[in-house]
């Protein structure tokens, strides 16, 4: 079986998704030369470890307010993390969903659905879903979710939602976890990501 890959490799994986902006810094780069692209995604920025294991049990994601924010947490980073990349990312405000790909021995490829973020687990929110499915069939479990009754309230995309999971559900990739998706009023993005790609 293949391995998972790091965040930058399982965005790339992605790549057809919306994603939320996001910029990749070098091994022990100085993000002088970055100030451009930094200036452009706006802060609040998410500055995360870039590797496959949860970040928030390393210790490896943090939120910046300001460029001296960004230098004082890099650096501590930096020190901490010694010869990986980060990741600089948009901080983007909304309901928080996950999404799964997994391989079931029954059922063959299964695509799980439910609340994301920090609260998967205590939440327990989550239906699945038998691969090939139907943007209907997604649509129909979502609506089945608790979390519905908050996307409903705010009034939020739904159709960018089951556009991004019908065409997560469709690429060529052995297993996955979008944790979490963000959606409000405007779109529905992927913040984080773990994939496993197909057996060459």
């Amino acid at each position: 079986m293949a391995e998972m890959l790091d965040l930058e490799s399982s965005f790339e994986e992605l790549k057809d998704l919306p994603i939320a902006e996001y910029l990749v810094l070098p091994i022990n780069s100085s993000i002088d030369k970055f100030q451009d692209k930094i200036l452009k995604l706006k802060f609040p920025l998410w500055l995360k470890l870039n590797s496959w294991e949860h970040k928030a049990s390393l210790g490896g994601i943090e939120l910046c307010l300001n460029q001296e924010d960004l230098d004082k947490k890099l650096k501590q980073f930096q020190k901490k993390f010694q010869g990986k990349k980060f990741i600089l990312q948009k901080n983007i405000s909304g309901i928080e969903l996950i999404a799964g790909l997994k391989q079931d021995k029954t059922f063959g490829k299964v695509l799980l659905l439910g609340a994301g973020g920090s609260f998967t687990e205590i939440l327990q929110d989550k239906t699945f879903l038998i691969l090939p499915s139907s943007k209907e069939k997604i649509e129909t479990s979502i609506k089945q979710l608790k979390i519905f009754q908050i996307i409903e309230k705010k009034s939020h995309d739904l159709t960018k939602l089951i556009n991004l999971i019908y065409n997560f559900s469709q690429l060529k990739i052995q297993e996955a976890d979008l944790n979490p998706i963000i959606l409000n009023d405007k779109e529905a993005v992927i913040v984080d990501a773990r994939v496993v790609p197909e057996d060459e």
